[in-house]
C-alpha cells in the first residue's frame, strides 16, 4: 500500500469511528423521531470536522514522520489531483480532508479546469450490465469534484454540469445531491443559472432533472432569499408535474406568500387532488405560519364536513 492510501485508509477508519460515536449521542430509546433525526444531523458536519481535525497534525511514520497536512502541502498541483481522486474512492462520508481541499485551492482555477475535464469526460450512468455499486465507486471523484466546484466558487462549472446532469431523464440521488451542494456554495452567482434551467430550459410541463434545479433553487433562496428566487418558484409550481414535490418547495422556502397560493391550489383542486399532495400542502402552510382550519378536508379525515363540487350546488 503506498503511503498516500494508506493515510486516507487510516483517515477512513478514524472517520467511522468518529460517525458511530456521532450516531450513539441520539438518547430516545425508541429510537430517533424524524424531527429529532433532521435537529441532530444539524451538527454532523461540524462534529466530524472537529473529532477528526487532529489526525492531520499527527506524525506518521509510513510519511518519514511528516504529518498528514505537511505531506499534502509538498504536492504538486498533479499529484493533489490524483490523491483527490483517491481520496473520494476510500473515504465513506463525501468529505474532501481539509488539507486536501486548501492544496488544490491553492492551485486556483486550473485544478478546477481538470476536474471539470474528467467530470464531463465520465459516464454519469452505469454501462449496460454494470453492477450499481461498481459503478458507485467509480463515479466518486466525479462527486467529490462537483461538490468541490462550489467549494471553490467556480462558477465556469455550472452551466456545463447542470447541462450534463439534465441531459438524463432520471439520475441517481447521490449525483442530485452533488449538484445541489454545488450550487448552495455559489449562492447568489447561481440563482440566474438556476432559474434559467428551471423555467426556459425544461419542457413545459417540468419534470425529472429539471425538478431539481426547483429543489436546488429553494435550498439556495433559504441561505439567500430574494424576490427573484419566490417568483420563480411560484412559476415552477404552476408547471411542475409532479405537484408533491413543489408544494414542499414552496413551504421549505418560508416566503409566506406561499400560503396563499397553497391555499389557492387546494381550493382549485379539492376534489382531485391526491392525499400525499394534500397533506404536504398542510404541512406546508404550518411551516410558513398559515392556519389550517379553514380548508376543506377531501379525505375526512379531521372533519366531517364532505366539500361539495360546484356543479352539485343547485
Amino acid at each position: 500500500m503506498d503511503c498516500t492510501k494508506q493515510l486516507f485508509t487510516e483517515f477512513n477508519e478514524r472517520l467511522s469511528k468518529v460517525c458511530e460515536e456521532f450516531a450513539d449521542l441520539v438518547s430516545s430509546k425508541e429510537g430517533p423521531t424524524e424531527s429529532e433525526m433532521a435537529e441532530h444531523f444539524k451538527n454532523f458536519r461540524s462534529y466530524i470536522e472537529t473529532k477528526t481535525h487532529d489526525f492531520w497534525s499527527e506524525p506518521k511514520d509510513y510519511l518519514d514522520g511528516k504529518t498528514g497536512e505537511a505531506f499534502i502541502g509538498e504536492m504538486d498541483m498533479e499529484q493533489a489531483l490524483s490523491a483527490f481522486n483517491e481520496a473520494a474512492e476510500i473515504i465513506d462520508d463525501e468529505a474532501t480532508p481539509y488539507p486536501l481541499v486548501n492544496r488544490l485551492l491553492s492551485f486556483g482555477g486550473d485544478a478546477c479546469e481538470k476536474m471539470l475535464t474528467m467530470v464531463l469526460e465520465k459516464p454519469w450512468q452505469p454501462e449496460e450490465g454494470e453492477d450499481e455499486n461498481e459503478f458507485f465507486i467509480r463515479f466518486q471523484p466525479c462527486v467529490a469534484a462537483i461538490r468541490y466546484f462550489g467549494t471553490a466558487k467556480y462558477e465556469p462549472a455550472m452551466e456545463p454540469v447542470l447541462t450534463r446532469f439534465c441531459s438524463y431523464t432520471s439520475t441517481q440521488e447521490y449525483i442530485a445531491d452533488s449538484v445541489k451542494v454545488m450550487m448552495m456554495g455559489l449562492e447568489t452567482k447561481g440563482v440566474p443559472m438556476l432559474i434559467d434551467f428551471l423555467l426556459e430550459r425544461s419542457d413545459e410541463e417540468i419534470t425529472g432533472p429539471y425538478e431539481d434545479m426547483m429543489i436546488m433553487l429553494t435550498h439556495v433562496g433559504q441561505k439567500v432569499p430574494s424576490n427573484d428566487i419566490y417568483q420563480a418558484l411560484r412559476a415552477g409550481f404552476r408547471r411542475m408535474k409532479s405537484k408533491v414535490i413543489a408544494v414542499i418547495c414552496i413551504g421549505d422556502y418560508g416566503d409566506p406568500r406561499g400560503i396563499a397560493l397553497l391555499k389557492g391550489y387546494l381550493d382549485r383542486n379539492v376534489h382531485t387532488i391526491d392525499r400525499e399532495t394534500f397533506y404536504e400542502a398542510l404541512s406546508a402552510i404550518r411551516r410558513l405560519g398559515g392556519e389550517i382550519n379553514d380548508i376543506q378536508d377531501p379525505f375526512h379525515d379531521f372533519t366531517n364536513k364532505v366539500p361539495k363540487d360546484k356543479k352539485d350546488k343547485k
